[in-house]
């Protein structure tokens, strides 16, 4: 349940740090120099991406929700799922054929839903490993050999 709920406190963060930092006319705080959304590009959602995703993780650090274990994994994923974001887009521009309300619910529906994919890679890479490190070692004899 523990994990679970951190993992949810991590999907929550992310959407609340980038609907602050995407910006839009109506909002009513300033933009944030250099972190906000500067337009609408492609490149421009890449960085908002691993912007939002590198406050979040910083924020982890900082509170200690961070394990050390996390932290190669969160590289990773920090490199990747923003890497992931022009063939989503792509997906649902030229394969899915989304246009108009389709589209906008189609790029609004992946504000949690990359946070919930980087949590799952996330596991997957700690896992991995996890598994690396307590593999059993050769235990062969090749004193023979020397």
């Amino acid at each position: 349940m523990h994990s679970f709920l951190r993992k949810a406190g991590y999907v929550l963060a992310n959407m609340v740090v980038m609907v602050i930092l995407h910006g839009n006319s109506k909002q009513f705080w300033p933009k944030i120099p250099y972190l906000s959304l500067r337009n609408e590009g492609t490149p421009e959602h890449m960085r908002l991406l691993l912007h939002t995703t590198t406050i979040v993780t910083a924020g982890q650090a900082l509170i200690g929700q961070m394990p050390r274990e996390r932290w190669l994994p969160r590289a990773i994923v920090l490199g990747l799922i923003p890497a992931s974001l022009p063939l989503l887009l792509f997906f649902g521009q030229k394969v899915l054929r989304l246009q108009g309300q389709a589209a906008e619910v189609y790029n609004l529906a992946l504000v949690p839903i990359l946070p919930i994919a980087s949590t799952l890679l996330e596991d997957a890479i700690t896992g991995s490993l996890a598994a690396i490190d307590h593999a059993p070692e050769d235990q062969a004899d090749y004193s023979h050999l020397v």
